[in-house]
């Protein structure tokens, strides 16, 4: 295992309603069976890079949840890894927009900030509170062990966004799914650098 404590960052893979371009947030869809198979590339990826990890969590909405269980399956050496469902994981809520179509929405779901709060979504720096604290605990309680969780593309929006000016790669990147944030993380002063984000077109 590498000196240095990753985090492998994974949004799930394609959805019902990430078909149908409805929002999803706190609401949840099947996985598609092209999400299935973005999963098991996913895990191929992570195995082609030797990827080693001493923790696995995910959001415990279903999407997330299966997309995990998947690249488990996929990566025998992941099986005896400890995991668990991290609520602080849990994709923002977009109040009663969900479920509905995602045209209708008044601005984009990747980054609503706060327009959304008046409808019953959440505030911007709640949600990247949540998933910063939720992610600096999981790699904090695994000294010296790599660290992949599964999430969902607006919080992971999020925690990119917390640690921005830190990054050693392009951020102006769209995050399809099953993408894979890839972050250095130093346990001295809690912090995150992000070195890559790979998408699974671009390994096509």
């Amino acid at each position: 295992m590498s000196t240095m404590q990753r985090l492998y960052l994974m949004r799930h893979g394609q959805t019902e309603y990430n078909l149908k371009g409805l929002v999803q947030g706190h609401c949840d869809s099947p996985l598609t069976q092209k999400g299935i198979d973005e999963a098991r590339e996913a895990a191929r990826w992570l195995a082609d890079q030797n990827v080693e990890i001493g923790y696995a969590c995910s959001s415990p909405l279903g999407r997330a949840h299966d997309t995990l269980s998947i690249v488990i399956d996929e990566n025998p050496a992941f099986a005896s890894v400890p995991r668990a469902d991290e609520p602080g994981l849990i994709e923002r809520c977009y109040g009663t927009y969900e479920a509905g179509p995602m045209a209708d929405m008044p601005i984009s779901p990747w980054n609503p900030h706060d327009e959304l709060v008046a409808c019953g979504g959440d505030r911007e720096l709640d949600a990247r509170k949540r998933i910063v604290e939720a992610l600096t605990r999981a790699m904090d309680e695994h000294p010296g062990q790599n660290v992949l969780a599964v999430a969902h593309g607006a919080i992971i929006t999020q925690f990119k966004l917390a640690w921005e000016s830190r990054a050693t790669c392009p951020q102006d990147v769209f995050l399809g799914n099953c993408c894979i944030l890839v972050f250095d993380y130093d346990p001295k002063d809690h912090t995150f650098t992000n070195t890559r984000i790979v998408n699974q077109a671009d390994q096509a």
